[in-house]
Formats: structure tokens, sequence, C-alpha cells
């Protein structure tokens, strides 16, 4: 690589030299002298004066001044607001399922519900006390009552 020592004399004093900065800045960094600031002055500082804005207004425009053209608005056309009805909330009679007396689920099924603390036994298309029996099986039923529908699950 290097053809006799020409090269050596050249690199060795150029690693000697680099590596004597590296250790220089890694002593010079943990060293405890601190530098002295000289020459320091102070500063004052002066309270800037606010200028009050100019007030404007902009006129409205008749005429596009590149093309000469009258400016016609576009005419802004108000949505009619459509009133929303407040819906109530129905309040449900006390309701608890408590079972599929005979029947398999069917149409001839018989179910055991209690409203409003006395049982009834429904079948399906069954109104009492405007509840209305829909669907059910073994495990729950589906009633309507004020055109809302509800299921109801089995009690434990």
């Amino acid at each position: 690589m290097l053809k006799g020592k020409k090269g050596l004399y050249v690199l060795l004093p150029l690693v000697v030299f680099i590596w004597g900065a590296i250790v220089y800045q890694i002593t010079d960094a943990f060293s405890d002298d601190d530098p002295i600031a000289v020459n320091t002055t102070s500063f004052s500082f002066s309270k800037v004066e606010n200028k009050e804005r100019e007030l404007f207004t902009i006129s409205t425009v008749e005429r596009d001044p590149f093309l000469g053209t009258i400016y016609k608005p576009k005419k802004v056309v108000e949505k009619k607001r459509i009133p929303r009805t407040v819906k109530t909330e129905i309040t449900w009679p006390s309701i608890r399922y408590k079972g599929l007396v005979t029947g398999g689920g069917g149409a001839t099924a018989i179910y055991l519900v209690e409203i409003n603390g006395a049982d009834h036994l429904m079948k399906r298309n069954d109104r009492v006390e405007e509840v209305k029996l829909t669907r059910g099986n073994k495990s729950w039923v589906q009633l309507q009552y004020k055109g809302k529908s509800k299921r109801f699950e089995i009690l434990n």
C-alpha cells in the first residue's frame, strides 16, 4: 500500500495531531476553569408605544373593475325550519316475564306475565292494560305498549 517510508512520515504526525486535539477537547470540557465575562453592560428596556389603528369600511361593489360588468349578488335562499316534535318518553308499567306455561312457542303458547303486580296468562296478540304480547319463547317475550316494542327476559 505505502511504498517506502514517505507515507509514514506524513501520516504519523497527522494522526498524532488529531488524537492530541481530541484529548485536549476532552480534558478542557472536564476542567473547573470557567471563562470569566469581561465588559458586562447593563441593558435598559423602554416601553413600546402602541399606535391607534385606523378604522375603515368597505363599500359595496356595483361594477367589476376589470370586466366592466355590473355585479349581481346571488340571492340567499332561507331554508324553512321544520319544527321538531318533542318525543314524549313512554313510561312502561312494571312488567316481569315469569315463563312459558304451555306450548312450544307457537301461536297456541301461553305465557305468564306480571303487569303492575298482577299475574296474567297471555297468548300471542292478547291485550292486557294496553300491553300487547307480540312474540315470545321460553326465555323471553316481546311486548308492545303505546306503539313501542320491548323485549323482556325470563326471571331466574
